[in-house]
């Protein structure tokens, strides 16, 4: 997903687009909060002068300088919004993040609800998110009990799913040793639970086309 960023780094990204913006980390500490950045491809003068005049910056450091790059420490007087809202939802930032273009980028793994969590908390604090995209993912020896399993593979493989039929619930009753109605609540427990993952992963990826 990406979410938008703010302050000095957010305007540094959208003048320079051809520069890389890595955040390290980003964490409260007693006296401010403390954001640690490398930056490719953009002289270094450049990004403390913008530091310089920042009101919201407290104080910053060059720790590193080369040909190629830049690490610098800079101290804030509060935590960035969207530093709030994944904190408050339960969603430790998968470091390093990528800036670009006053958009912060990043891949996280994390449950459903923690998402819907940190999307309520965004939208709390006002700051703008796009989902990018939503993988669903889970082990499928969860899905379903080794029960469930062995009856919708046999269906599948008597053609009980197919259109026409290959099989009837009676012929796939037997084949399993069981009786009919034992077959139709097996099928219909492990039908249940496919259509509620697909269902929960379709809702998930419409959220992501939806910003």
């Amino acid at each position: 997903m990406k979410v938008e960023a703010s302050g000095s780094l957010a305007e540094l990204s959208k003048a320079y687009p051809d520069a890389t913006f890595r955040i390290l980390t980003s964490i409260s500490t007693d006296t401010g909060h403390m954001t640690l950045v490398e930056i490719e491809s953009l002289e270094p003068g450049t990004v403390t002068d913008i530091l310089e005049n920042d009101s919201e910056v407290l104080t910053y450091e060059v720790l590193h300088i080369d040909d190629h790059k830049a690490v610098i420490q800079f101290l804030q007087d509060s935590e960035p919004g969207a530093g709030i809202a994944a904190r408050e939802s339960g969603n430790p930032p998968p470091f390093p993040l990528v800036l670009r273009d006053g958009w912060i980028h990043a891949e996280s793994t994390t449950t459903h609800d923690r998402l819907s969590a940190f999307k309520d908390q965004l939208d709390a604090v006002g700051v703008k998110y796009e989902l990018l995209s939503v993988t669903q993912s889970h082990d499928p020896t969860e899905l379903l009990t080794e029960r469930q399993r062995e009856f919708v593979s046999k269906a599948l493989e008597r053609g009980y799913y197919d259109s026409p039929r290959g099989s009837s619930l009676t012929d796939l009753a037997d084949a399993l040793n069981v009786n009919k109605a034992t077959a139709s609540g097996i099928l219909h427990r492990a039908e249940g639970a496919i259509i509620k993952e697909f269902m929960e992963e379709a809702s998930m990826e419409e959220d992501s086309t939806s910003r």
